[in-house]
């Protein structure tokens, strides 16, 4: 068993010196310049910057401040074993993070939004729907004001099935 080269995933070795599992031979197919990597230490800084950026904080349901370092340090620390944070890559650079909870709760956000308009939240999102389909019905949670990502997570086939006086909850169950 080896894992892949993209995401970190285990898959049975085809005896070839580079290995892909099935979702990431189809987003560089599709999409070549974007990847997906697991979060890991190097990366914190850029996505404590980005999580700290009022534009996209404004969005989560949990935070509504910029970070405080050692405790976005002891997030990363203590995530538990079936959490996935991915980095998302596009064009050569770090770009935004999608990620899937224990609880099968997705969620996306691009930091570079230079990124934004060209699929990059699309291919990310999709593949992770991909890669987890074995955890479906996958949920995700939306700002009910935060119109691009309800449209992303209908595009990449959630449906609502529940609301709250500020939230949308969305499920993708194909």
């Amino acid at each position: 068993m080896s894992e892949c080269d993209n995401c970190g995933r285990p898959i049975k070795n085809k005896n070839s010196t580079h290995s892909l599992c099935e979702p990431c031979k189809l987003l560089s197919e599709r999409t070549p310049p974007i990847r997906m990597t697991p979060l890991d230490t190097d990366d914190l800084e850029l996505v404590f910057a980005w999580r700290s950026n009022p534009k996209i904080y404004r969005h989560f349901r949990k935070q509504d401040a910029p970070l405080n370092w050692e405790n976005h340090l002891s997030w990363y620390e203590s995530r538990a074993a079936g959490r996935h944070d991915f980095i998302i890559h596009y064009d050569g650079r770090r770009a935004g993070v999608v990620s899937i909870t224990t609880d099968d709760e997705v969620g996306i956000y691009l930091g570079d939004f230079s990124a934004h308009g060209n699929g990059v939240a699309t291919a990310a999102l999709k593949w992770l729907c991909k890669r987890f389909r074995y955890r479906t019905p996958l949920i995700a949670e939306i700002d009910e004001n935060n119109h691009p990502s309800k449209r992303l997570f209908e595009r990449c086939g959630f449906q609502q099935c529940g609301c709250d006086e500020e939230w949308v909850e969305y499920s993708y169950d194909p």
